[in-house]
């Protein structure tokens, strides 16, 4: 009894096993040495695997501020505590402002001033052009009165800035919130004593906060293209990307990745995005290493052929392209390459 090859390894294919009468031909003594099969294979759909990926992923809110003295005084009162939350122009850190209003008092003084002298001149220029008309004033005496009008209307608007500025340094003894937010710590204490640029609240948005996480940029593809998790603790809650950044961090290759979320997430809080290849991935028990290169054997018209996977690395699944039908050999695949190619065929 001769059995062709080419059946036998598609009843293996098949089967897995030799069957009832191939194997009672063996039993029996019957000549088949020549023409047993040396490997299977199956079709990729059945031995390809899903591999799940993981990053670390964090929280960050849309803004965080670090309240800093505009000018210099002695803090009198923090009227928010750590973890209250505050409205948008909330006052959150209230300087000395004794200074300040004697300051404003004495531009608006200076202002009054001048608009007092202004008056004055005005009156005089008045008189002036009037005794000018009836020849009693020179015209050099004229453009006198005239100039010295000009220089205290020029008085007036400097008098006005320094007023303005006055009352500019007053409201900054008085630290606001530029968001509605919730304060995440307290640097100044009351009693301290604060210069320009010395942080004194930080306060943290509740509104719109983001999910980033560091993704591997040859992992970008499979993440759009899947359905990511992210995981904290027992908790799992759906997430979709948003945006992925288009630079990509050096040290590790990776691009960052913002992702929308099924709910409100607190600022702060840290997890790890999860998520499944959508495409198949060949195990690595499957490669093998031929001629300097990694790769598998794949069975084409009833041969096997060795096919290189560049970027595939050794003890780790390597991403396919070949289809789910195509067929990978399986069983024997260790031995094929390393014999003479009539053995092995």
């Amino acid at each position: 009894m001769r059995f062709r090859r080419q059946s036998f390894t598609a009843t293996l294919g098949r089967h897995g096993r030799l069957d009832g009468l191939l194997a009672l031909a063996i039993a029996l003594g019957g000549v088949l040495p020549a023409v047993a099969a040396e490997w299977v294979a199956r079709p990729l759909a059945e031995i390809a695997v899903y591999p799940e990926f993981r990053v670390q992923a964090r929280v960050v809110p849309a803004d965080e501020a670090r309240l800093a003295a505009e000018v210099s005084g002695r803090v009198v009162r923090l009227p928010a505590r750590v973890g209250e939350q505050v409205a948008q122009g909330a006052v959150v850190v209230e300087l000395d402002a004794s200074g300040y209003r004697i300051d404003v008092a004495r531009a608006e003084a200076q202002v009054s001033l001048v608009a007092n002298r202004i008056r004055l001149a005005q009156s005089q220029l008045a008189q002036s052009e009037a005794l000018a008309a009836r020849g009693f004033v020179s015209p050099e005496g004229l453009r006198i009165r005239q100039t010295e009008l000009a220089v205290l209307r020029s008085e007036a608007q400097a008098a006005r800035e320094s007023l303005a500025a006055a009352r500019l340094a007053l409201a900054r003894t008085g630290l606001r919130a530029p968001f509605a937010g919730v304060v995440k710590d307290r640097v100044a204490s009351v009693g301290d004593l604060a210069t320009p640029g010395t942080p004194l609240v930080t306060l943290t948005a509740l509104g719109d906060p983001e999910l980033r996480a560091l993704v591997p940029v040859d992992q970008v593809p499979a993440l759009r293209a899947s359905k990511p998790e992210l995981v904290v603790g027992e908790q799992t809650v759906s997430v979709t990307v948003k945006r992925v950044s288009p630079l990509v961090d050096r040290p590790s290759q990776a691009q960052e990745v913002v992702f929308l979320a099924e709910g409100m997430l607190p600022p702060g809080l840290a997890g790890e995005v999860r998520w499944r290849s959508p495409s198949p991935w060949l195990p690595a028990s499957h490669l093998q290493q031929r001629g300097g290169k990694l790769g598998a054997y794949v069975e084409r018209d009833g041969k096997p052929v060795f096919v290189p996977l560049p970027g595939a690395q050794t003890g780790r699944p390597a991403a396919v392209d070949w289809g789910l039908e195509a067929r990978v050999v399986d069983a024997g695949r260790q031995a094929l390459g390393l014999a003479p190619e009539g053995a092995s065929k």
